[in-house]
């Protein structure tokens, strides 16, 4: 995010205030009670070589050097055509949107574009520079599109556009950035429908990574998982374009702008080293690979340190091609483990990354297989798992019990009622600090809640600690989503404790917790009411039977 920030009048500096804001949102917890948000920021300019930080178990890597001149760009761009393209004005909003961006072309990018339906090909325009005559030729070819194609031969579109881009990549300079932006509505639905062949295909065909792939697809109708797993392996970014919204043209402008609109660097790729051996005891790193940077974005790395050495720099080095060529950037720095918030942030900060990336890398296994699944990330343990994507799962679901993380399909939060809370009136569902009415910290026993995380039929057990924060955590089976959460009850006694949730999903399967205690209630939506109503209607039915057993 940026943000600026007005100069004091009663300062006397010649520094511009305008700069980043980075903005944190770690673990919403402090004092057991849920909070809005907690995080640092420092308006002003990152130094040209990044920001560095570690308190010797943790780092974060910031890294955006201003000074650099955009890169003149290659963009092919892929249009579907087919007649699904004419429902709610999609057509007509996608060629608002290519031609806005059209506009903001320079003299020295080029670019192609290219219709696909039932042909990988329908028309074609270019390719041309970004003059201006150029673009108002561009933009009224764009304009002439229509829909027509009942059906989408994706893997051919995909393929034929991809050699367009290398040969315009084959005869520019090195410091010229390729780009294929694809605009799709549907499945592939004739020649090669088959996904994990056509995305296979479309990575051996860019083995070389020189055509960076951004997807765009509109949800509910377009291919995402597939234009997810291309985009991911081919060095680019994907996104949905949400239907229903009056402001797709948008949608779709944003997203250019912000992700390729003016490319600083290319093939970016960051090392880590401790102390003065090339060695490093650096793991778990989040993305450190970038095939494009765009202005207004900046690189972020964060990872941990095996070994912690208070007298040990970490050091990093950062190279990209940029518009004078390649370039190399350093940065040291030492341990600082005296800003205890701030090495909190830290972790907190790399766990959600690195859950992010892992989960992304999950997603999209399907596709990848396990040679290249390796290739675009190191585990933190030595996978010996055949299927490499579990060890993938394994790794992010422990990270998010470890640090009380809640991802979506990995783990959940269950609340806690707790009469001992201090409250701000009657009415409140939560404590205000966490103490008791009078004042005092409530008791610190080891209460621990039961977890299950099925994976088929493999099932991994373990504990999730839940003192009196009121809330817990709990992992969550890979079939367990399907949009959110149905009703769950907790009741909290001393020596009695339950925790249970529904998961709307198509698929069946048990609670994916269970108490460490003698009594095990489960409920799919229930209150204390209806808890007591059950319990004696249980009560009764045994007595019921009892006596009739004995009459009998």
């Amino acid at each position: 995010n940026r943000a600026d920030t007005d100069p004091d009048p009663d300062t006397d500096t010649d520094t511009d205030k305008s700069g980043p804001i980075h903005l944190n949102i770690p673990d919403a917890r402090q004092y057991n009670i849920p909070q809005i948000i907690r995080g640092q920021y420092n308006p002003g300019k990152i130094p040209e070589n990044g920001l560095l930080f570690t308190d010797g178990t943790c780092f974060e890597h910031f890294f955006h050097p201003s000074s650099l001149d955009p890169m003149p760009r290659n963009f092919v761009f892929l249009v579907e055509t087919s007649s699904s393209m004419q429902h709610n004005s999609k057509m007509q909003k996608a060629k608002k949107a290519l031609n806005t961006f059209i506009d903001t072309l320079k003299p020295d990018d080029t670019f192609i574009i290219q219709s696909f339906g039932n042909k990988g090909t329908e028309r074609l325009w270019g390719s041309g520079p970004g003059t201006d005559e150029e673009k108002q030729e561009a933009k009224q070819f764009v304009d002439a599109l229509k829909p027509s194609s009942y059906r989408t031969d994706l893997h051919a579109a995909l393929l034929e556009s991809l050699l367009r881009a290398k040969h315009q990549a084959e005869i520019s300079d090195d410091n010229v950035a390729t780009i294929l932006v694809v605009i799709s509505d549907g499945y592939a639905s004739y020649g090669e429908t088959n996904r994990t062949k056509i995305a296979e295909h479309v990575y051996d065909l860019n083995a070389e990574g020189i055509v960076k792939i951004f997807n765009l697809g509109f949800q509910g109708s377009a291919d995402m998982q597939l234009l997810d797993a291309i985009a991911l392996m081919n060095g680019g970014v994907s996104a949905p374009i949400l239907q229903g919204k009056p402001d797709i043209s948008e949608q779709i402008t944003n997203f250019l702008d912000s992700e390729i609109g003016s490319v600083l660097m290319s093939d970016v790729n960051v090392k880590y080293s401790t102390g003065s051996s090339k060695e490093t005891n650096v793991f778990g790193e989040t993305q450190k690979v970038f095939p494009v940077m765009a202005d207004g974005y900046e690189v972020v790395v964060r990872g941990l340190i095996r070994e912690p050495d208070s007298n040990e720099a970490l050091n990093a080095v950062t190279s990209a091609s940029t518009m004078e060529g390649m370039k190399n950037w350093e940065l040291s720095a030492m341990p600082n483990s005296n800003d205890v918030m701030k090495s909190s942030l830290c972790f907190q900060s790399y766990a959600h990354d690195r859950i992010t990336q892992l989960l992304g890398l999950y997603d999209a296994s399907g596709f990848l297989g396990n040679e290249l699944l390796k290739k675009l990330v190191t585990l933190s343990d030595k996978c010996e798992d055949e299927d490499f994507a579990k060890c993938i799962r394994g790794e992010a679901l422990a990270l998010a019990i470890k640090a009380n993380v809640v991802a979506k399909g990995l783990t959940a939060m269950v609340t806690l009622d707790d009469d001992q809370c201090m409250k701000p009136d009657e009415d409140a569902e939560i404590c205000l600090d966490g103490t008791t009415p009078d004042g005092t910290k409530p008791r610190d026993d080891d209460d621990y809640y039961y977890y299950d995380s099925y994976d088929g039929d493999h099932v991994e057990s373990g504990h999730a600690h839940a003192d009196d924060a009121h809330t817990d955590e709990i992992a969550v089976p890979d079939s367990a989503y399907d949009g959110g959460f149905g009703g769950g009850y907790s009741d909290r006694d001393e020596g009695t404790s339950t925790a249970s949730f529904e998961a709307k999903s198509d698929s069946s399967y048990r609670p994916a917790s269970a108490p460490s205690y003698p009594r095990t209630d489960y409920y799919n939506s229930a209150s204390a009411p209806q808890h007591s109503l059950v319990y004696s209607l249980v009560l009764f039915s045994t007595w019921f039977f009892m006596a009739v057993r004995k009459l009998w």
